[in-house]
């Protein structure tokens, strides 16, 4: 059986993802297919460059980032496209309203609290995007206060990590959507340690969650991160690329934990 000509011709999919008001770029939007673990994220400036070597020409390409509305197309339409501009419409979002008294004495932390030992790992990812999650449970309205990952960065320079908050998808056990209004990229030149956000916007949740790291960028063994062993720990999902399948983590549970403010 012969190849279709089409994946000689144009074995990569290039293009620019912008703003479609202000026609500025959009970075690191997550780009792929939906379970077929193809995808990728747009570079600092809204380039990308998408290997379509295993999808077919009907496939709907997925375009998406907090704060603004996906789109889909279909391959064959954007073969038939250049250059080739993906424009994305701002979304937004309605947060809901909480309050709740800030007493020191309330906060609690959720999920790994200390590291111990000297296991360190990466993500067995195959391109940009890649994720890790871990689950965390709470019994009552709680603001979210901070999340915070253990991170070996063995090389010289920065590395980025971008921080998403999922649900749970109920019938798959797994991250569902997310529940942030902006995208919140972590750019760190920290050689070891903790490494902390504080969320600037109050966010609540009242069911359990999901605290994941995504590795915009295609380097995915930096930085690495503190492991502990668990065997095949129900609370961790992992996929191995943008748009990819989540899976479950394997025998370690990841360093990560966050900081919750209850009622």
């Amino acid at each position: 059986m012969g190849c279709p000509l089409w994946l000689f011709a144009q074995p990569e999919l290039t293009g620019v993802v912008v703003d479609e008001a202000s026609k500025n770029p959009i970075s690191y939007v997550n780009i792929g297919v939906f379970d077929k673990n193809i995808g990728t994220v747009s570079d600092a400036k809204g380039v990308f460059s998408l290997n379509i070597g295993e999808i077919s020409p009907g496939d709907s390409i997925v375009f998406s980032i907090v704060g603004y509305k996906r789109v889909a197309h279909p391959l064959r339409e954007l073969l038939n496209t250049s250059p080739l501009i993906i424009r994305l419409r701002e979304d937004v979002i309605n947060l809901r309203e909480i309050v709740i008294e800030n007493d020191p004495s309330d906060i609690k932390t959720l999920g790994v609290k200390r590291v111990s030992g000297k296991k360190f790992g990466f993500i067995g990812g195959i391109g940009a995007g890649a994720e890790v999650s871990r689950k965390m449970s709470v019994s009552k309205p709680s603001l979210l206060q901070s999340a915070s990952i253990y991170v070996r960065n063995k090389r010289n320079g920065s590395f980025k990590l971008r921080l998403n908050v999922y649900t749970i998808d109920r019938n798959a056990n797994e991250p569902g959507h997310s529940l942030l209004t902006r995208s919140i990229i972590l750019e760190s030149d920290l050689k070891e340690g903790w490494l902390n956000y504080d969320f600037k916007e109050p966010l609540v949740v009242d069911e359990p969650f999901y605290i994941s790291y995504e590795w915009v960028e295609a380097n995915l063994q930096n930085p690495m991160i503190a492991l502990r062993g668990n065997n095949h720990d129900e609370r961790v999902r992992v996929r191995p690329v943008s748009m990819g399948r989540w899976i479950m983590g394997g025998n370690y549970d990841f360093a990560i934990r966050c900081e919750v403010m209850n009622d």
